[in-house]
């Protein structure tokens, strides 16, 4: 937390720097006599203050940036159809219900839906908690993935059961991973959830025994 602290201030001298040489360039640029200097006055008001400007989105607007740039905006094939193994989960059939999502995960690894179907179903009937942690896992190491809300819940389903499983630091390391990540496109919200888990699983590390949660959750 306190390397965190640091490295913001740093940060913010360093934006502070970069603002302060785009207002005096600016200045000089209004009392440019000749066309070189007002041209080169010019170039440094418009790259310092567009780095100062990046910089104050990255510390102070999270998410801003992954959303306006960084995320693929559209699909680049139709989600797959879940219902075959929603008919199969409604009748206990939950060994094929498995093997089918596999299937579907295999051809479309990109859609969270799919994953998240696939932990509840390891984590729930089958009993499987120590592969339902790994599938997520599987998951959150991919280097591409779309913008859904759905990486958000699956997130917070990962950090839930590693935190029952006794498994904090696991979970924290994930979350925190996330929450760092360029291009995850979480919202506000998400990014509020997340936190607030993973300050949760951190008092829980620090005092050793499970605590109450409190709060909404986007699952």
């Amino acid at each position: 937390m306190r390397r965190n602290r640091v490295v913001k201030i740093i940060s913010t001298l360093i934006m502070l720097f970069f603002l302060a040489n785009a207002v005096y360039a600016l200045l000089l640029w209004g009392r440019s006599t000749g066309v070189a200097g007002a041209i080169f006055n010019l170039l440094t008001v418009v790259s310092c203050g567009a780095i100062a400007c990046c910089m104050f989105a990255w510390l102070y607007l999270p998410g801003l940036i992954d959303s306006l740039f960084l995320m693929r905006p559209t699909r680049s094939r139709p989600a797959p159809l879940l219902s075959p193994v929603e008919v199969l989960i409604r009748q206990t059939r939950y060994g094929e219900a498995l093997e089918r999502l596999n299937l579907l995960i295999e051809a479309g690894p990109e859609f969270p839906t799919a994953w998240i179907m696939r932990f509840d179903l390891l984590r729930g009937p089958l009993g499987q908690q120590e592969e339902a942690l790994k599938s997520v896992e599987k998951y959150f190491i991919r280097p591409k993935r779309l913008r859904s809300e759905g990486n958000a819940k699956l997130a917070l389903r990962y950090a839930e059961l590693a935190g029952e499983l006794g498994r904090q630091d696991e979970a924290i390391r994930l979350l925190t991973a996330e929450l760092h990540r360029l291009g995850t496109g979480y919202s506000k919200t998400e990014r509020r959830y997340l936190g607030s888990m993973l300050a949760h699983l951190r008092d829980e590390s620090r005092t050793g025994r499970p605590e109450t949660r409190g709060g909404a959750d986007v699952a």
